[in-house]
């Protein structure tokens, strides 16, 4: 209900967005504020090898008086699409099978305005592999040509988001499917290697999927639930640090070594949300919702974000119309269909989507909502390159899902 979101508001004080305050920054050189931080990151780079940049606004206050405020879109359901917190349970199938599935699961739609579909098991993920736990999958994202999948995890050991510990994981999605990952009847073929690993007795079969798995190096990521590929350049990005984190911090991550390439730090008017994604132009997209009711912005307000994000500079600008609801407690994903050119802002177990060529001049008729009641955590959703084929991440036990319309 709206209330729990308001004893989340108290607890976190005068936070009013997660995300800031609206208006638009361009990220360029380093400030004298950063250059303590920044002689430290140098050091820390000396010993990584990786490339830290650091930027920070130009000009502006990013203070928008209450004439400025952009419009608010009333959607359709009125918030009643929008989900309280949800208490995850692990399926009934993996609770029976004690993890090994062998056959897909479903999660169809509960209700839904405009948007209808449902997600079914496309692959099994492992919950360990080499002595590293996979129960905790923040977000994924395919390779430019849809060969990899790549996944981010994090060791939920430590007690903040920007100083989690994590890794990415690589899987070799087509030679998976080749090997029948996907095919009813031998689903827990990952799973099932996985754990004849952990015991010492691996078979053939064995062998070949664990081939197909590449378990990168642990590295300071962040909360990293915003992995996402540049169409236009093939580049996977995720935020590791936003919201009052200090400083914001955006990482290019390597597909090959698994590894952070570039940090870039980020200084703006406004903070970044955990959220990312791309469009085919290569534009990046984030979105935030208020925590907190004020005068101005009132409870689950969402505000979306369009600019652009690469090695050299971020430059994002605030669209100037929000949504009066959000989908739900915590803002999980955020994704790009480039066959209908929709964005999704994904929560647990709801999901809105809208069309991102009419971002700042949408109708009520343009916005989708759609809810479900598995009591699932949604880490993700993401799209094949090329391809209209939508894919959900999430967990209790971690799996892909395959969205079908």
């Amino acid at each position: 209900m709206k209330w729990q979101k308001i004893m989340v508001g108290l607890v976190l004080g005068s936070l009013a967005w997660v995300g800031g305050r609206p208006t638009s920054a361009v990220a360029r050189t380093q400030t004298p504020r950063n250059r303590v931080t920044r002689r430290a990151t140098v050091r820390r780079r000396k010993r990584s090898g990786v490339k830290v940049v650091a930027h920070r606004r130009l000009g502006g206050s990013g203070r928008l008086t209450r004439r400025q405020l952009p419009g608010t879109l009333q959607l359709a359901g009125d918030g009643s699409f929008t989900k309280p917190h949800v208490h995850f349970e692990t399926t009934p199938a993996y609770r029976q099978s004690r993890g090994i599935q062998q056959q897909p699961d479903t999660l169809l739609p509960s209700r839904h305005y405009r948007d209808n579909y449902a997600f079914k098991t496309a692959l099994y993920l492992p919950q360990q592999l080499a002595g590293r736990q996979l129960n905790d999958p923040q977000s994924a994202a395919f390779g430019h040509d849809g060969h990899y999948l790549y996944v981010m995890y994090v060791d939920k050991q430590e007690a903040t988001n920007r100083n989690q510990q994590g890794w990415a994981v690589r899987y070799d999605w087509t030679k998976l499917m080749q090997l029948g990952a996907g095919r009813p009847g031998q689903m827990g073929m990952l799973r099932l290697a996985a754990k004849h690993q952990a015991s010492g007795r691996l078979t053939p079969q064995d062998r070949r999927v664990l081939a197909c798995i590449k378990v990168g190096p642990v590295f300071d990521s962040g909360h990293a639930q915003s992995l996402a590929e540049n169409p236009q350049n093939g580049q996977l990005w995720y935020v590791k640090a936003y919201d009052t984190a200090r400083p914001n911090q955006i990482v290019h991550l390597n597909p090959r070594t698994l590894r952070p390439e570039t940090v870039v730090n980020y200084q703006g008017p406004f903070d970044l949300g955990a959220v990312l994604t791309f469009d085919n132009r290569g534009q990046a997209y984030f979105w935030t919702h208020a925590k907190v009711a004020t005068p101005a912005t009132p409870l689950g307000t969402v505000r979306l974000y369009r600019g652009t994000v690469g090695n050299q500079g971020i430059h994002f600008q605030a669209i100037q119309q929000w949504l009066a609801s959000d989908p739900g407690f915590y803002a999980q994903s955020m994704g790009y269909d480039p066959a209908s050119d929709r964005l999704f802002l994904v929560a647990d177990e709801s999901i809105t989507s809208l069309p991102a060529a009419k971002l700042g001049h949408l109708k009520k008729t343009d916005v989708g909502e759609i809810n479900f009641n598995g009591q699932r955590e949604f880490e993700g959703l993401f799209f094949m390159p090329g391809t209209g084929q939508g894919f959900l991440l999430t967990n209790r036990g971690a799996e892909i899902m395959r969205m079908i319309k």
